[in-house]
């Protein structure tokens, strides 16, 4: 098996399953017809902030919850900032 990768750590894995909601959420930003999940990408996004200390200013739209999100990833290193192309 060529081009694969392991993720053999606790924080590869954690960072995995951030990005995994990450892009679940994007995806519904962007595509709000689009595909549904059994658990809502926002809410998990919601829980992972408030555990962390962030409120986004209003959590009951999904680009709001979606930014704060995001900025949180950038500043644990998950996510690199784009360059303004997109989200």
């Amino acid at each position: 098996m060529s081009g694969g990768f392991i993720l053999d750590t606790p924080e590869q894995i954690r960072a995995f399953g951030l990005l995994q909601i990450y892009y679940k959420l994007k995806l519904e930003v962007e595509h709000p017809n689009g595909p549904k999940w059994a658990g809502s990408p926002k809410k998990q996004a919601l829980l992972i902030l408030a555990e962390s200390g962030i409120v986004p200013e209003n959590t009951h739209l999904k680009r709001t919850v979606f930014v704060a999100y995001k900025s949180y990833l950038v500043s644990l290193g998950i996510l690199k900032e784009c360059d303004g192309h997109g989200q």
